[in-house]
């Protein structure tokens, strides 16, 4: 035993996120797991498995008609682990039973969340799980009221829809047990569309961000706050703007809703993007240049220390920062009246460039074992599919259901990637560099 090495906080967190999917894929796997009382099998398990546990929300079976209730409760559990990480859940336990969290423990909680400072880590977690749980709760309280008063839904299943949706949302999993349509029956309510919306953004602000608006003493907000949310509002609105100017008359989409309810639709569809998956609108039936924004969108995701994949908003900032700088002729990048340290965006173009690799070589993979799929998809198709994968988007224009067992492979991989990120995934393989830097990602 003495010739094995210490692990580094990045190799134990892909350890974790791995384990939790072998687990979950096993479980899915049962019998019991599955509403028919025949396996699903191990592909489409660990398939399943990954999506919840990555956050992503892509599935290759219907999840409302495949699962039985304990099926269900497995994907419910890996979607909340997967959201909140198994070392911030560990952390938060211990120091709730008054136990000392150790050094160990506080560096695999800053390389969880990818903080620079050492310091208040167990705090950190403990913020992690309080304001999850907050959050959830009041979603689920709400979405339970707006189910229970559609038609034709028992207090029972309204109260499992509520919970179910409350943890996908702000997990930013994208997991619904509607049936095949997704949540399009409820394209028009406009109770449950914002209370999703608010569930999907409030997770993907980032835990860091809510620490701060919850901190009872009145002070500035930090570089980070103030990008992240000045970020995460104009990505909001611009992408729902744009989306109700691409599809205001396209018929496959918002082209037959009142204009209230294509404001709302063009709302939704913009803060699902940000890597939740949910869909109230179909996503086949886009124009173009509405799957190009998405795939945009998706790339980009939510906010550092949150739920939510994608490059984050915050690097995309740093980069556009670094843009406007050179423009000015400055040599230093500001923001907000502060320097920006030249190691953000290195490491903003690090992850950036990694995530975008990782998308254009799984396209490049599906062209060659998918295609078949072509015939009745496009490029543009694939791309979207690679990207909400990488992205941990979970949105698909139809395909998913369709993947070969490499395509599912394939995808399964870059969910994991995207949920950890490239770079974080290449220091865990990386003995040496693991030691020396823990998880690098922004």
């Amino acid at each position: 035993m003495k010739h094995w090495p210490k692990l580094t906080p990045p190799q134990i967190i892909t350890l974790s996120f791995a384990l939790m999917i072998l687990v979950g894929a096993g479980l899915l796997s049962l019998p019991a797991a599955s509403a028919s009382g025949k396996s699903a099998g191990f592909c489409d398990a660990l398939f399943t498995a990954a999506s919840a546990n990555c956050v992503t929300g892509l599935a290759v079976l219907n999840t409302k008609a495949q699962w039985s209730a304990f099926g269900k409760l497995v994907i419910l559990a890996l979607i909340q682990l997967g959201g909140l990480g198994l070392v911030a859940v560990m952390t938060a336990g211990m120091t709730l039973i008054k136990r000392k969290v150790s050094i160990e423990g506080s560096l695999l909680i800053q390389a969880s969340f990818n903080q620079d400072n050492f310091g208040g880590m167990a705090s950190l977690a403990k913020l992690v799980v309080k304001t999850t749980l907050m959050f959830e709760g009041i979603g689920a309280v709400l979405l339970t009221l707006g189910f229970y008063f559609t038609p034709g839904t028992s207090p029972t299943r309204a109260l499992w829809l509520g919970v179910f949706h409350a943890v996908s949302a702000f997990c930013n999993a994208g997991f619904d047990i509607i049936g095949n349509q997704g949540l399009t029956p409820f394209q028009g309510n406009y109770f449950i569309n914002i209370t999703l919306i608010a569930l999907m953004v409030s997770g993907g602000l980032g835990f860091t961000v809510w620490g701060e608006i919850f901190a009872k003493q009145k002070r500035r907000f930090s570089l980070h706050a103030k990008t992240a949310i000045a970020s995460t509002t104009v990505l909001l609105l611009s992408g729902a703007i744009l989306f109700l100017l691409f599809e205001w008359s396209n018929p496959k989409t918002l082209g037959a809703m009142p204009g209230p309810e294509k404001a709302l639709a063009a709302l939704f569809q913009s803060a699902t993007l940000r890597t939740c998956g949910f869909n109230t609108i179909s996503q086949g039936g886009l124009e173009p240049q509405s799957k190009l924004l998405s795939c945009l969108l998706m790339m980009v995701g939510g906010s550092p220390a949150s739920a939510a994949g994608g490059i984050k908003t915050v690097t995309l900032c740093v980069i556009v920062f670094s843009m406007v700088s050179v423009i000015k002729g400055k040599k230093r990048i500001e923001a907000f009246g502060r320097t920006i340290p030249l190691e953000l965006l290195q490491k903003a173009l690090t992850v950036s460039f990694a995530m975008a690799l990782v998308a254009l070589v799984s396209t490049f993979i599906l062209c060659y074992t998918e295609k078949g799929l072509l015939e009745e998809f496009t490029l543009m198709d694939l791309v979207y599919e690679s990207i909400s994968a990488t992205g941990t988007a979970g949105l698909t224009t139809g395909i998913t259901p369709l993947l070969s067992s490499t395509g599912k492979l394939v995808i399964t991989i870059c969910m994991f990637i995207g949920r950890l990120s490239p770079v974080t995934v290449a220091v865990s393989l990386n003995m040496k560099l693991g030691a020396e830097s823990g998880a690098i990602s922004y």
